[in-house]
């Protein structure tokens, strides 16, 4: 007969910038609500708003902002997470929220699979929270997994300080050097399937894909090109193998 785990310690980690304050009230309202109990870290990437301290989340201020897409933020809490013992770590970008059940069913998933990092998918939704109505074909076949669609067992610990070590000018696709990061270490990654983390998109193709108007300053493909282009260098092979060990490239499908 096997031995009920007892209940695991679990920490989400939102890096924060200059999103405005009602993303970052849903974001944190929406893990406070899970079924599953969570301490959410919410680290200020150099410009922190006095309001989340009163919001009953571990709140860590960064002197300055390191414009690489919440890498160093994210990366330093959740290394601060586990020097505290946390048996899990999930990831919740400050623009995005969980939906309801979304930990429970990555907990279930993990006791189910023992996978040492357990994923996601996600709903795509507009400035105003509206539902887009729309999949990614990337995420769906499994070659894109969202930071905010990821929990990371202890097991697997040992892969956070990629946030930390990819050179900055990865960090537009970061989650997709994470992942390549765990598909090098030979991780076994499980999904649930099922879409519990909502995206609110900034990108054009999503809102293309809804037949919904461009919102102005929407981003487009384009703002990854130079980071695909560095990969395929010279220098991007050296520099990604002296500060990761891997060349991303070799994970990442096209």
């Amino acid at each position: 007969m096997r031995v009920r785990d007892p209940d695991p310690r679990i920490a989400v980690i939102t890096p924060y910038y200059r999103e405005p304050v009602e993303f970052l009230d849903q974001c944190h309202r929406s893990v406070a609500v899970q079924d599953v109990a969570a301490d959410h870290i919410m680290i200020a990437d150099g410009h922190p708003l006095d309001i989340v301290d009163q919001w009953g989340v571990g709140h860590v201020r960064l002197p300055r902002a390191h414009g690489d897409n919440g890498n160093t933020p994210r990366g330093l809490a959740a290394l601060l997470a586990r020097s505290e013992g946390y048996d899990f770590i999930a990831f919740l970008d400050a623009d995005n929220w969980y939906h309801p059940g979304h930990l429970r069913s990555l907990l279930q998933l993990w006791e189910r699979e023992r996978s040492p990092v357990c994923a996601s998918l996600r709903t795509f939704h507009d400035a105003a929270g509206v539902d887009l109505g729309i999949s990614e074909a990337e995420e769906d076949e499994f070659r894109h997994v969202d930071a905010s669609c990821l929990m990371l067992h202890r097991t697997a610990f040992d892969s956070l300080s990629l946030w930390l070590d990819m050179p900055k000018i990865l960090s537009p696709i970061g989650d997709r050097i994470f992942l390549a990061g765990l598909l090098h270490r030979k991780l076994a990654i499980a999904s649930t399937q099922a879409r519990t983390v909502a995206f609110r998109s900034q990108y054009a193709v999503h809102h293309a894909s809804a037949d919904r108007p461009i919102p102005e300053g929407a981003k487009s493909d384009e703002s990854f090109a130079p980071a695909l282009a560095y990969l395929a260098t010279a220098q991007g092979v050296s520099q990604c193998v002296e500060a990761m060990g891997f060349w991303p490239l070799t994970y990442m499908r096209n």
